[in-house]
């Protein structure tokens, strides 16, 4: 009768064992969307991510879509060199942005101002050292000149303005005023691995169609 019950006890201990490896211990997972066109690539942060930059008159956050992001690269491109006609903080060794511009990868956060105009700021980074942290949270940092820059786009009035450029010297990365989100947390057994299509919009390996 012992043996009985502890052969019992033992296969609902294993089974317990089991079922919490399958569905109970959470896998946190960072989403995010990566986009990708024929001369930029970089990610895009949804309206419920927490920022600490702000854009003049804001109003709310929205979220870009792959047409959003291509209109924006669109005007900033064409009007980058302009406004980047004094090449500041891009003296000597430091790139001229608008000479490199694919070799940012960028990073892009869309707001809506009081008149209802949706803007994206763009910060571009070209350092291969943080490729791993620019999909997983807005990276900002000082120093390092014309390899880190950020700008914003008016898709409504298609201004482009408020070109900032880093300042020479060593690289420092700015702190996080407000903690990253969203977390969303989910089974292991549900965690699928993501691919890229052309059209920017990030797919699980089924629904690729191409």
């Amino acid at each position: 009768m012992k043996k009985t019950i502890a052969i019992f006890g033992l296969t609902l201990f294993i089974v317990s064992l089991l079922n919490a490896q399958d569905y109970i211990v959470p896998e946190e997972t960072w989403y995010h969307t990566e986009v990708l066109g024929s001369n930029y690539h970089g990610y895009v942060f949804n309206k419920e991510w927490n920022v600490d930059i702000m854009v003049e008159n804001q109003d709310g956050r929205f979220t870009p879509e792959d047409i959003d992001i291509a209109k924006a690269e669109k005007l900033m491109q064409k009007k980058l060199a302009f406004l980047n006609r004094n090449h500041e903080n891009q003296e000597g060794m430091c790139p001229i942005i608008d000479e490199h511009i694919r070799k940012y990868t960028r990073q892009y956060v869309g707001f809506t101002d009081i008149n209802g105009a949706k803007i994206i700021w763009i910060n571009a980074v070209w350092d291969d050292n943080m490729a791993k942290q620019l999909s997983q949270d807005i990276v900002r940092t000082e120093g390092g000149c014309g390899r880190y820059w950020s700008i914003k786009v008016n898709l409504d009035t298609e201004k482009v303005y408020g070109l900032e450029v880093n300042e020479s010297g060593d690289v420092k990365y700015i702190p996080r005023v407000k903690k990253p989100g969203p977390r969303i947390s989910k089974p292991r057994n549900e965690h699928k691995v993501q691919r890229i299509r052309k059209t920017g919009i990030m797919h699980n390996p089924a629904e690729v169609t191409f």
